[in-house]
Formats: structure tokens, C-alpha cells, sequence
């Protein structure tokens, strides 16, 4: 492989990466607002200038590729005075409200601020100023804080596949927009707010919720739809805060679609059921464990039960399941289930040109790969049903049988059970998720199951062991 030298260290380096990323291998920062590993290089931002021998100016390192025997320096003189210039340009409209900005402690101004600018500055003219505006129900713009890196007109342009960003006018009055003053349209709404290097784009969802240092990271798997984007979950305190996508080149690369990332919220919603509970004439009555499991036993006992098993389960659940049923309900028929109209990896798709994937559950290749078969319509002679899911599976038309639920229920899901027995969200388990492409990944636990939710595997042991309420 070719070398070159970066700060006195000899490098090797792959032919056609830029000096930013060959930097950062051997763990050397540059420092930088416009350059994305994801999107075009457009080298305007000048925050990533380099000092090379034998060149009479400075280069911007995310345009430039090094070269066999190529001398770089980041740390000389020149550069650190060219960043404190930049950084002093790149303030002088920047208005000195961190305490109320949402990207405080996870921004890049921030931080290149206080590694490479200076704590003067000259400039005395009055700042520019704009008001804040909704930019649809994703994104809150606030102009005053733009730096001009148009990441955002990038994305739209290059991934989002909407060049609906623009800038408009020249020099100081530049403004970043939609054309038109339109809300976003993108289905990808949210990376803008991911990819903004400043406060100037922000979720509405996360607005004024919680300062991020606050905030536990877990790394775990979307299970939106069958592509099984990586993403993190942030929390505090047992409740998800917001979700953002986690770097995989081969699955999601650097983003992730909104539906994804907005779908933590029925795992804390008000109206999830928490409880055992006994559903009589459209009442939810809260019961103890132990009366919610005998009832529920007692309506399957000498009974031809279907069971349907959402694709919105780990791979763990639904081994278990299967050596569960043929010991414990082995007159039961079972079926997985998931999203209306894709019944079947092979009726599995594309959504769009980017991420989705048209079946809305991460495990529907997983279910498929233990031997389950696609619920169509109950089998004649079905007197009960019993239904566990994630919390993400489209519960389907039970056509009247009485029917137990295991797993994430709403009350709305109420009217068309007898019993519910609260089980765990994909953020509250660990587990195994097979996607589309036969790829393995690993979902992680990141909060605790709420109120007397259980583990399946805890709700599967007591349904084996617990005596009937009332026994000797």
C-alpha cells in the first residue's frame, strides 16, 4: 500500500481516500462543518485545511487525496492560524444561545470552537437575525445559527432524492430554505436534523425534551421494517427519547427513514397495556399475574387454539415458542403475522429507492427461516386464539374467536381479546433479528419492561409451572 506522512508518522492509506479519513485511521482529527463521508465533497467551509510540502497554499483535506511520499501537516502554524480565522468568520453572525439549543453538547461549532478558535473576536457590525420557522412537522429551523455547510441541500438532492433545499440570495443574507417556503416532503426528514453540524435544524419531537449529556446511548436495531437499520436509542430514566441512525455501510449506511426513527413512541405511550388484564364488556379490568394467566389457560384448555406469532419477534422468542407449543398446545395451529399484504418474504420489497422496505416488521426472513407459515385465514374448527407479539405486528381480523394476547398491546386492541398478559418492546429485550438479505443483528435491551410487562420467556415458564389460582 502506498505511505504517506501525516504529522511526522508514516501512513499507508487506501489509493482514493481523502486525507480526513486517512487521518482519522491512524487517530488524527481534522476538524471540519461541510465534508460528510455520505454525501458529495464540496471543500466551502475551508475548516479542514492542511499544510502539504512542495504546495504554496493551504489544501482543504476532504478534497484533497493524499499520494505516495505526500507530507502533511495538520498541526503547523499556518493551519492553526487559517481554523482560528474560520472559526472567527464562521461566529460572527452565530448568535450565544447554548444554554436553549438543542445540539448543545453535540455540536460541532461547539467543539471545533473551543479546539480551534480563538476567545476574541473583531467583529463589531450588528448580527443578522431570523425568525424561527416550522419547515413541516419533522424539522424547526432556526436561520440564525446556519453556517452555510449545505449538508442539508446535499441530502436532499443526493439521498433524500428531493432537491427541496435551496439557498437563497448572496453573502450575508444568504438563507437556507425549501423552495417556496414548502413543508419538507421527504419521508427522510429527520437526517437533516442528524447531519446539521449546528443547532440551525432540529426535531420538533425532541424540542426542549432533554439535554443530550443526560442521555443514555444504546446501540440496538430498527425493527421498522425488514431492512433492520442500525440505530441508537437515547433515554434517561426508563423512557426512549428520541432515536437516531447508528453508521452501517452495508445495511442503512448513515441514515434511517422517519417512520423509523418516530416508532419508539407507543414503547412509553399512555395507552399501552402494562397490566394483566380481563377484558368484560369493554372493560379493562386489571387482574394479578396469576389470575390473568389461569383465565387465559382456562379458555385454551381442550380447545383447537390458533395461534399467531407476530414477525415483530426475535429469533430467540420464536425458538422457544416452537419447542413450546408441541409440549404445552399441541393441538395448536400456528402462523406468523406482520404487515397487511405481505404475507411472505417473497411478497417482501422495496418501498422506495432508499430504505423502506414494504414489510413493516424486522424479523419476517427470521420467522420464515424457524418454519413458521403466513396466517391467511383461521382454519376451520378454531375455537380460541391466542396472539403474541412485539408491539410492532398488525394484529389481523380474528373474526369473532376469543382470543388471549401475549406481548405489547394498546387499549384500542382491547375490544377483540379476553385476556392481555403485558410482554416486552424490541427496547426492552435482547435478541436476534434476521433481515432481508439474511443478515443476523443483534437488538439490545436498553430500558426496563414497564409496570408488570414481562419477558416471553418469563410469561412461558409461568404458564408451565404456576398452579391454577384456587389449587391446593
Amino acid at each position: 500500500m502506498p505511505k504517506c506522512i501525516i504529522d511526522g508518522r508514516e501512513v499507508e492509506f487506501t489509493p482514493g481516500k481523502n486525507i480526513i479519513e486517512v487521518a482519522k485511521e491512524v487517530g488524527i482529527s481534522i476538524p471540519f462543518f461541510c465534508y460528510h463521508p455520505g454525501l458529495s465533497v464540496v471543500a466551502q467551509c475551508r475548516m479542514c485545511a492542511v499544510e502539504i510540502e512542495k504546495m504554496p497554499k493551504l489544501q482543504t483535506a476532504c478534497s484533497t487525496v493524499p499520494t505516495e511520499g505526500m507530507v502533511i501537516k495538520t498541526k503547523s502554524d499556518r493551519v492553526l492560524q487559517a481554523q482560528k480565522a474560520t472559526m472567527e468568520f464562521l461566529l460572527i453572525n452565530h448568535p450565544l444561545d447554548c444554554p436553549i439549543c438543542d445540539k448543545a453538547g453535540e455540536c460541532d461549532l461547539q467543539d471545533n470552537s473551543f479546539g480551534f478558535g480563538d476567545a476574541y473576536s473583531r467583529y463589531t457590525e450588528e448580527r443578522r437575525t431570523y425568525m424561527d420557522l416550522d419547515m413541516g412537522p419533522v424539522i424547526k429551523k432556526n436561520m440564525n445559527r446556519c453556517i452555510h455547510c449545505t449538508r442539508c441541500i446535499r441530502f436532499g438532492d443526493e439521498i433524500a432524492g428531493i432537491r427541496e433545499m435551496v439557498a437563497v440570495q448572496r453573502g450575508n443574507n444568504t438563507e437556507i430554505t425549501t423552495s417556496d417556503g414548502r413543508a419538507l416532503e421527504t419521508d427522510y426528514a429527520g437526517n437533516y436534523a442528524d447531519i446539521c453540524p449546528t443547532g440551525s435544524l432540529t426535531l420538533h419531537d425532541f424540542r426542549f425534551k432533554k439535554r443530550v449529556w443526560f442521555l443514555t446511548k444504546t446501540a440496538t436495531v430498527c425493527e421498522g421494517c425488514s431492512r433492520g437499520c442500525n440505530i441508537d436509542l437515547h433515554h434517561d430514566a426508563g423512557v426512549i427519547q428520541r432515536c437516531t441512525p447508528r453508521e452501517n455501510l452495508a445495511i442503512n449506511k448513515y441514515w434511517i427513514c422517519d417512520e423509523g426513527r418516530f416508532n419508539f413512541h407507543y414503547v412509553n405511550d399512555e395507552s399501552r397495556i402494562t397490566d394483566p388484564v380481563l377484558v368484560e364488556a369493554g372493560h379493562l379490568n386489571s387482574v394479578e399475574w396469576a389470575s390473568g394467566l389461569d383465565q387465559a389457560r382456562k379458555l385454551m384448555a381442550g380447545k383447537k387454539a390458533l395461534v399467531l406469532l407476530g414477525s415483530d419477534l426475535t429469533q430467540e422468542e420464536g425458538k422457544l415458542l416452537k419447542e413450546f407449543f408441541p409440549k404445552h398446545l399441541p393441538n395448536a395451529q400456528v402462523f406468523h403475522f406482520g404487515t397487511p399484504g405481505v404475507s411472505d418474504s417473497k411478497s417482501d420489497a422495496d418501498a422506495d429507492k432508499i430504505l423502506k422496505r414494504k414489510s413493516k416488521t424486522a424479523n419476517l426472513h427470521g420467522m420464515e427461516s424457524l418454519g413458521f407459515k403466513p396466517f391467511e385465514k383461521a382454519p376451520a374448527g378454531c375455537e380460541v386464539a391466542l396472539v403474541i407479539r412485539g408491539g410492532r405486528a398488525v394484529v389481523p381480523a380474528l373474526n369473532g374467536l376469543r382470543a388471549i394476547g401475549i406481548g405489547v398491546f394498546q387499549k384500542e386492541h382491547a375490544k377483540d381479546f379476553s385476556v392481555i398478559l403485558p410482554g416486552a418492546s424490541f427496547a426492552e429485550k435482547d435478541g436476534t433479528v434476521v433481515n432481508f438479505a439474511g443478515h443476523e443483528q443483534k437488538v439490545a435491551r436498553a430500558i426496563t419492561p414497564p409496570g408488570q410487562s414481562k419477558l416471553l420467556p418469563e410469561v412461558l415458564m409461568m404458564w408451565i409451572n404456576q398452579k391454577a389460582v384456587g389449587a391446593a
